[in-house]
């Protein structure tokens, strides 16, 4: 199992933390059924539901952690992860009223991108303050650094060197970090933050390649589901320890 940090951030009591872990798979289900319903639901409507479950799973997790650094202290990991979910939370915010207003094609690339690969940064740096170091194979983080590398390079010849083709390039190196960091910081030794972390970085490899080439393809918002189910992944695995 992963070795837990000095101060664990499920440091309440239950009910509460009954409540808390009640709450997040219930998030986890909604965004599976949500997922099923993709072809059923118009397309507005779809992304509406969506967007609205990552906001919430975003800052009920931001909340979580605020409130387990001031119940609890210690680690410096919980306020780097509580600003990651809410930077995130609040540049998705952003990229919804500009969808709101008729706008989609301003989306990207934009400033709203640069919150949410910060996000990332934030979120390996709580992993790296949160976790143990632990021995990885080499090669692994090698292939994974290479394949951040290789895709977006891949685009960038194949469409040419733009502010998409470089923000894309971003979105990967800041995914590939947050997964090496969390990596090399017992992230693999606890499958629940495991599958929330692929979920989230997946999603935002996947994102830009369809901001560019197809915004107008009706499966790819599935994704928007896989981020508050990896949200809420995360949460409970890392609320899971102590």
């Amino acid at each position: 199992m992963m070795t837990t940090p000095d101060h664990p951030v499920s440091c309440v009591r239950r009910p509460p933390r009954q409540i808390f872990f009640g709450f997040f798979w219930g998030i986890l289900g909604a965004s599976a059924v949500l997922a099923l319903l993709i072809l059923l639901l118009p397309g507005s409507v779809f992304l509406a539901f969506s967007n609205y479950l990552q906001i919430l799973t975003a800052f009920v997790v931001m909340a979580a952690f605020a409130c387990a650094w001031l119940r609890c202290g210690g680690t410096p990991a919980y306020p780097y992860a509580a600003v990651g979910f809410g930077l995130w939370g609040v540049s998705n915010i952003a990229w919804y009223l500009i969808v709101l207003t008729g706008q989609r094609a301003l989306v990207f690339p934009s400033l709203i991108d640069l919150g949410m690969i910060a996000s990332f940064l934030l979120l390996a740096v709580a992993f790296r303050k949160g976790f143990p170091k632990t021995m990885v194979p080499r090669q692994l983080l090698s292939g994974l650094l290479a394949f951040c590398l290789i895709v977006p390079a891949a685009i960038i010849v194949a469409a040419g060197l733009s502010a998409s083709t470089v923000i894309t390039l971003a979105y990967f190196l800041a995914t590939g970090t947050f997964l090496t960091v969390g990596l090399q910081h017992s992230l693999a030794e606890n499958r629940k933050p495991l599958a929330g972390s692929l979920l989230f970085a997946v999603t935002f490899m996947i994102y830009p390649v369809r901001e560019m080439f197809y915004a107008g393809n009706p499966v790819l918002p599935v994704i928007g589901t896989f981020v508050s189910a990896g949200f809420a992944l995360m949460a409970i695995g890392w609320h899971s320890q102590g």
